[in-house]
């Protein structure tokens, strides 16, 4: 908030003391106070008095009854009290978030990528719930992002909020986070003016300022609207901020509306596609639906019933598709995770019990879908099948399905586990002796185990990715020989624009007899067919409105590949 008016005295409101001043803004100050009945810290945001004309006491009226709405979700300040003082000013009594803001925040230090992300997602889930309430913010930034006692990020300051269909004119707005429609007059569409300012209030988080601010030159409300409508925005230029984020944040604040995300859940859904890139837990995203008319438990004890909160779950994997709620259910403690096929996939997916933690209730249901290799994202290693054996092909830590060479289900080699024998097998009612079943068994055993060799030894492609067109997966590194093995990703990207054409290039670090690549164009949202070629180059069509990207996988002649990199062209 800014301090360049001194604050107005705090109003003597019933049932609350006075304790300190907490900021002031255009419109209104802040202070914070004790209330008596419960009792607590509260922020009480407070309308000016020269202010209190019918146009200003409306929209403040109006914030209140829309945080009211929405203050129940967990990304959202929560609203106790709207009243007017004796002597006629208006008040609204929040939650008090006593952690430093994350404009506070950000001045003080570049957030973490991993905590930004997070924190991203949270936003977003609390954006898409306005956004379906028919609420839109449109003063996104890293001022009005508090946080809570718990550490967590609290959207709030809906002061100049208006409904999808119903922008005020006369409301002002932060100018380094607002999107060039913003300056143009007409009605925007204030769906994607909130996806532009979110994705602004990410960068400005991974940036340590806000995206059009130039350190030493001239940063004046003119210059600033002027580079918001017409420079492309600068990259990031942090080693630990993948391309895939550099990406997702030009699309997000794309000058055409048009190219942007449809709304934040896309957003969110990019942001969890870039954790589960880099190796991280996925984020929950949190938006609460209508609840379901409520079903008769049939034994009348109502009282006893527990409720689970009808919670949405997304796929951090799907290119499109609408969002699935896990349910609603009755005298029952877990919530359903609904784990949802990736794009372009047969919709065979199912729950997997053994991946899901019991009691896990409402609280947080992390948008289940499978990475690029297949495994789950976010899914919780199964160490057991229910008989205290390891079932095969289990995710490792790190989120990836491992086999054993021969072991996967239609690889070459791959013969069907021979059942554990529960007895002497009879035929024709005669039993065999047990020390000739006992000899088969370990003559099997040793078929099996040299046919799992021949396979370890000659597997090279799947004749199934090669068919698709889809890059080979690399097995795991043998722990006993380190890094020996593993295959390097690409790196020294370049690109050249010319005609509507994006070439680029690339380096192998190790290269070797026999190498190719499989690269792909990628988009925030999407990814386009595998290509193989053998030289390190590719050549793709420009994509407009957003950055031409690719991504990079190196295959050894024996058929292992590396890691995918991605690479944005430099506009």
């Amino acid at each position: 908030m800014s301090g360049k008016r001194p604050p107005a005295p705090p109003p003597s409101i019933e049932g609350y003391d006075y304790l300190s001043l907490l900021g002031s803004g255009g419109f209104s100050d802040v202070y914070l106070y004790q209330q008596d009945r419960p009792r607590r810290k509260v922020a009480v945001k407070v309308l000016l008095s020269d202010l209190k004309t019918e146009s200003a006491r409306k929209r403040f009226e109006s914030e209140a009854n829309l945080m009211a709405q929405l203050s129940s979700h967990p990304y959202i300040v929560t609203i106790f009290e709207a009243d007017i003082t004796a002597e006629g000013h208006s008040y609204l009594a929040m939650e008090y978030c006593s952690r430093p803001s994350l404009d506070v925040r950000y001045r003080r230090s570049r957030l973490g990528v991993d905590e930004v992300l997070s924190v991203g997602i949270q936003v977003a889930s609390a954006v898409e719930t306005a956004h379906r309430a028919g609420i839109v913010h449109r003063d996104i930034k890293p001022a009005n992002i508090l946080v809570t006692d718990y550490n967590r990020p609290a959207l709030t300051d809906f002061g100049i909020s208006g409904t999808t269909d119903t922008l005020d004119d006369e409301a002002g707005l932060s100018i380094p986070w607002s999107p060039p429609e913003a300056f143009a007059g007409g009605a925007p569409n204030g769906v994607k003016m909130d996806v532009w300012s979110l994705g602004a209030t990410v960068y400005t988080l991974l940036a340590g300022r806000s995206p059009f601010v130039r350190a030493g030159a001239d940063n004046s409300q003119r210059e600033l609207i002027s580079r918001i409508t017409t420079s492309p925005l600068p990259p990031l230029n942090r080693p630990d901020v993948p391309a895939a984020l550099e990406q997702t944040l030009a699309t997000s604040m794309a000058k055409n509306p048009a190219a942007r995300f449809e709304s934040a859940r896309d957003l969110a859904l990019a942001f969890q596609r870039v954790q589960s890139e880099l190796g991280l837990s996925v984020t929950a995203f949190e938006v609460m639906e209508e609840p379901a008319p409520r079903e008769d438990p049939g034994d009348g004890n109502d009282g006893e019933a527990t409720r689970v909160r009808q919670v949405v779950s997304i796929d951090p994997e799907a290119s499109t598709g609408s969002v699935k709620p896990t349910g609603t259910a009755w005298a029952t403690p877990e919530a359903e995770h609904t784990v949802l096929r990736p794009a372009g996939a047969p919709s065979t997916a199912t729950p997997d019990p053994a991946a899901t933690p019991a009691g896990a209730g409402d609280e947080a249901t992390i948008m289940r879908g499978r990475l690029p290799d297949g495994s789950l994202a976010g899914a919780r290693p199964r160490t057991t099948d229910g008989n205290g054996a390891a079932p095969q092909g289990v995710p490792r830590a790190h989120g990836r399905p491992s086999y054993a060479a021969g072991e996967e289900p239609g690889a070459p080699g791959w013969v069907p586990a021979v059942p554990p024998a529960t007895g002497a097998p009879e035929r024709g009612g005669q039993r065999f002796p047990t020390g000739l079943v006992a000899g088969i068994g370990a003559v099997l055993a040793i078929i099996i185990a040299g046919i799992f060799v021949v396979a370890a030894l000659n597997r090279g492609v799947d004749s199934d990715q090669v068919s698709s067109g889809a890059p080979p997966r690399q097995g795991p590194a043998d722990p006993l020989l380190g890094n020996e093995g593993v295959v390097p990703q690409v790196k020294g990207f370049a690109s050249k624009t010319s005609g509507g054409k994006v070439t680029f290039t690339w380096k192998n670090p190790e290269p070797r007899a026999g190498d190719a690549y499989y690269w792909a164009p990628v988009t925030a949202t999407d990814q386009g067919e595998n290509r193989k070629v053998d030289k390190p180059t590719a050549t793709t069509t420009e994509v407009k409105g957003e950055p031409t990207c690719i991504q990079v996988v190196l295959v050894r002649e024996n058929g292992k590949a590396s890691d995918a990199s991605r690479y944005c062209a430099k506009r």
